[in-house]
């Protein structure tokens, strides 16, 4: 306590007592001062310093608990302190003349203790101010060893959230960096504050306690910029780290995003790739739509992805970013993906207005295939022909065909575009098999058609199986009757030819039948078109021809052959019958008259085989003159060595006839010595009745056998054989007649010798020599004439159908040649067709000339027969006319 005395006097100070308080390491030391009068309380020592704040939280601690104990102890002293001042209030009662001092003095020290009890309750506030200092500090200490070990340590992320999570933490503790930086900082001015505050508050101001407050205070800047050195290093660590992990970041996001598009663009690609075109028409309508929308959807995709294309420019530029190939990779793959969907986009739009061209006409062909089913019910109820329901059936098939082509063609040209295994075009595939399983259905419905197609066809293939058969026997027959024939040297050899020719024959026959079926089957069936009609009936009727001049030839020759073997046998059978009468008539001796019996079965015997040996024999020789005129019509060289066959043919025609007149007159020497056996008398009545028989036969053939010329010689064909017919039939009664005749004249001349009276029959027996004579001659005329006229009516007929056939071939319109052989071959054979004609007309003019020369021979019978003449000259005449007529060449 200082003294309030007057200025001009200085008192001296002396400490009366003191009081020492101490509680762990602190100590102080509280000492009673007087000064004149004055008494005073004074801190006369503090160990440590009032400002001493301790170098750690924990010194700080001991200092702020060892403070406590001071305080507490203090405090046990204030009782004292109170007596002491109720002492001077005593002091002063007893003092009343100084106790204005004593109260100032009590005054003094109550506020002395007071103001020693508020310095020391600021040092405690000062401790625990520092202590909590110290607790920031300390905080704020483990806070940056904590943001040091974080940001030492590598921190690992897996994905954006946990790099987000990681600059996170940077912001976590970077803020909490702040925060424990702010609240020291705080706290320091504060306690500076509060320092600086105590230092210059109170009585007790000294250097002691300066120096602590400078001391105090220089440990709290050394603390602050100790560490906040360590946390302007970590701050800028953690920025760096906090920006790479941010440029990291972007990354990661601008992969993510990369990656989301990606995904989106190739999920929208595949489902490009494998959605349907549709299955319907409806059903690619709302494809259209939903692709429509999709355009709209991609164009914000497509903004998305320019923005990637633009973030990955500024990553690219950014100096701090190092992994630029990674970003360039991805960046080309997104360029990648967004042009391949734009081009499937463009591609899936023109591909489903494909599908839609095609549903829709798939629906029209539906349309149409609908009223198709129901006309083919109509049709089937009608009960229609065949070939007029063939007709409509193939109307409708043309229309099932016409109105599905579009829907088929569209169809296969748009799987023939899209990969044909692909999902895409599943119901296209399903609509085009619906389309075709309805054609097939209708198809098998409406098959009158091809029904009718088929048996035109199998009628056309049997008609041309008819022809190839035809075309065939031809080609096989036709090198046969090229050569010429030979009819043979014997009567075995010319059997096996005509044999030959028979089966050729047989074949013709045969082969005309086909050639009928052919024709037979074009002319009933209206199956045919009119120009297949053509055709085969072209084909048809030139094999028509080739068969007739065919059969012409085979019949002809078969002809020659039949009579040449005819004759051949019939010779054998003469020539047998000849040899059996000659052996009879010389070695038989007639029986005499007692045998009458026996005699009568002898010449019975007899007559019969001689009647059946002149029958054949005048058959034979019937067969003989048919086969000279079959060869003198026969083509030339169509006959091999025919000169020598001629020859041979009447040479054995006249060995015949000769052998004919001989057996005739061994018959009648046989006879004669038969009657030279009976008496006279009897053999001159037989004589007698055979002589009246004859004559009367003779007379009666006389009236039956009129001249030649009275006979219609210029008539048909078949009068002419039917004159020779009977003719035929009547030779063996005329060289029976004429044998008969013979007989008489021979026995009447042994008669005569015997003696009989024959002069009485003389006359008879001239009228009969000259009846006979007659007769003869007129038989001659009959076989010359009636021989010739037959040939020349032969010869006639077959020039006309010659002469006619050629007129046709020339009416007709020409055939096309197909080569130069058969050109060849029609020449060749129309010029041998009209050698063939000249033949026959000079033979028939021949003929015609010879028998005209052969009636006109008695000029005094010219009025008899000049009628009948008019018609053969008139023949003559006509056949001299028409070579002149026919072309000498084709």
């Amino acid at each position: 306590m200082s003294s309030r005395g007057s200025p001009g006097v200085e008192f001296s100070t002396t400490t009366v007592s003191s009081v020492a308080v101490q509680a762990g390491d602190s100590k102080i030391v509280i000492a009673v001062v007087k000064c004149g009068k004055w008494v005073q309380l004074q801190l006369a020592e503090s160990q440590p310093n009032l400002l001493e704040i301790g170098s750690s939280q924990d010194e700080t601690k001991k200092l702020l608990h060892d403070h406590e104990l001071l305080l507490a102890k203090l405090k046990a002293l204030e009782d004292q302190v109170w007596e002491l001042l109720q002492e001077a209030d005593k002091t002063a009662e007893e003092n009343k003349d100084q106790s204005q001092v004593y109260d100032a003095m009590a005054n003094t020290l109550g506020e002395a203790w007071t103001a020693l009890v508020s310095m020391l309750e600021k040092r405690r506030e000062l401790l625990r101010l520092t202590s909590e200092f110290f607790e920031n500090a300390l905080e704020f200490a483990i806070k940056i060893d904590q943001a040091e070990d974080f940001l030492r340590n590598t921190q690992e992320f897996e994905s954006a959230e946990s790099l987000k999570s990681l600059l996170q933490l940077h912001e976590n503790h970077t803020k909490e960096l702040l925060e424990r930086s702010l609240a020291l900082l705080n706290k320091s001015q504060q306690l500076t504050d509060f320092i600086e505050k105590f230092k210059c508050d109170g009585p007790n101001v000294n250097s002691e306690l300066i120096q602590g407050a400078h001391n105090s205070c220089l440990k709290i800047d050394s603390l602050l910029e100790l560490l906040q050195d360590r946390r302007r290093q970590l701050d800028k660590g953690l920025k760096q780290q906090q920006q790479e992990l941010g440029q990291v970041l972007k990354i990661c996001q601008w992969d993510q995003q990369e990656n989301q598009v990606t995904c989106w663009f190739q999920k929208t690609i595949k489902d490009l790739q494998e959605q349907s075109l549709g299955s319907s028409l409806s059903d690619n309508e709302e494809l259209i739509c939903k692709h429509e929308e999709l355009i709209i959807k991609a164009k914000e995709w497509n903004s998305a992805v320019e923005k990637l294309k633009s973030d990955a420019l500024g990553i690219l530029l950014s100096k701090d970013y190092v992994e630029k190939e990674h970003l360039q990779l991805s960046n080309q793959k997104l360029d990648q993906l967004q042009g391949e969907f734009g081009r499937l986009m463009v591609e899936r739009k023109t591909w489903l207005k494909k599908a839609n061209v095609f549903f829709n006409s798939a629906n029209k062909a539906f349309d149409v295939l609908g009223r198709v089913e129901a006309y083919l019910k109509l049709l089937k109820s009608e009960g229609l022909s065949l070939p007029v329901l063939a007709a409509r059936h193939e109307e409708l098939h043309r229309e099932i065909k016409d109105c599905t082509a579009d829907a088929l063609q569209e169809g296969q040209a748009l799987i023939s575009q899209v990969d044909s295994c692909s999902s895409q075009i599943t119901g296209v595939h399903e609509m085009m098999g619906c389309i075709q399983r309805r054609v097939d259905h209708l198809t098998k419905q409406c098959s009158a058609h091809k029904e009718f197609a088929l048996k035109k066809q199998q009628l056309t293939a049997s008609v041309e199986g008819h022809l190839k058969k035809v075309e065939t026997s031809i080609q096989k027959i036709s090198p046969v009757l090229s050569n010429a024939m030979d009819v043979g040297s014997s009567l075995s050899e010319s059997g096996k030819i005509l044999s030959k020719y028979l089966e050729l024959d047989i074949q013709a026959k045969e082969t005309a039948q086909e050639l009928e079926a052919a024709t037979k089957l074009m002319t009933e069936k209206n199956e045919f078109e009119p120009d297949e009609v053509a055709l085969l009936s072209s084909k048809a009727k030139w094999l028509e021809e080739e068969l007739k001049i065919l059969g012409r030839s085979i019949s002809s020759r078969s002809q020659v052959l039949q009579t040449y073997v005819a004759f051949l046998k019939s010779s054998e059978e003469l020539e047998e019958q000849c040899q059996s009468l000659k052996e009879f008539y010389q070695t038989e001796i007639p029986r005499k008259e007692e045998d009458d019996a026996e005699s009568k079965r002898q010449f019975d015997s007899a007559e019969k085989q001689w009647q059946l040996f002149l029958n054949r024999s005048f058959l034979t020789q019937d067969l003989g003159l048919e086969f000279l005129n079959l060869i003198n019509m026969a083509k030339k060289n169509e006959i091999l060595n025919v000169k020598n066959e001629v020859y041979f043919m009447e040479n054995t025609m006249e060995s015949q006839k000769a052998e004919r007149e001989e057996l005739s007159h061994l018959r009648m020497t046989w006879q004669l010595k038969a009657t030279a056996s009976k008496p006279v008398k009897q053999q001159w009545g037989a004589f007698k009745e055979q002589l009246r028989k004859t004559t009367y036969n003779l007379k009666l053939l006389q009236e039956a056998l009129m001249p030649v010329s009275a006979l219609d010689l210029g008539g048909s064909l078949q009068t002419i054989l039917g004159l020779q017919k009977k003719w035929s039939e009547m030779k063996p009664h005329l060289q029976q007649l004429n044998v008969e005749v013979q007989y008489i004249v021979k026995e009447s001349e042994e008669l005569t010798g015997k003696g009989a009276p024959v002069k009485e029959k003389s006359q008879q027996l001239k009228e009969l020599i000259h009846l006979h004579q007659k007769q003869q001659e007129r038989i001659q005329d009959y076989e010359d004439i009636l021989y010739k006229v037959v040939q020349f009516h032969q010869v006639k007929e077959k020039l006309g159908h010659l002469i006619k056939s050629r007129e046709m071939e020339f009416l007709e319109q020409p055939k096309e040649l197909e080569d130069g052989h058969e050109a060849q071959v029609q020449l060749s054979r129309s010029q041998e067709k009209q050698a063939h004609i000249e033949q026959l007309h000079k033979l028939a003019l021949s003929l015609g000339v010879d028998v005209i020369s052969s009636v006109q021979r008695p000029v005094s019978n010219l009025e008899h027969h000049h009628s009948y003449l008019t018609k053969a000259e008139s023949w003559v005449i006509i056949i001299s006319m028409k070579p002149g007529r026919l072309p000498s060449t084709c």
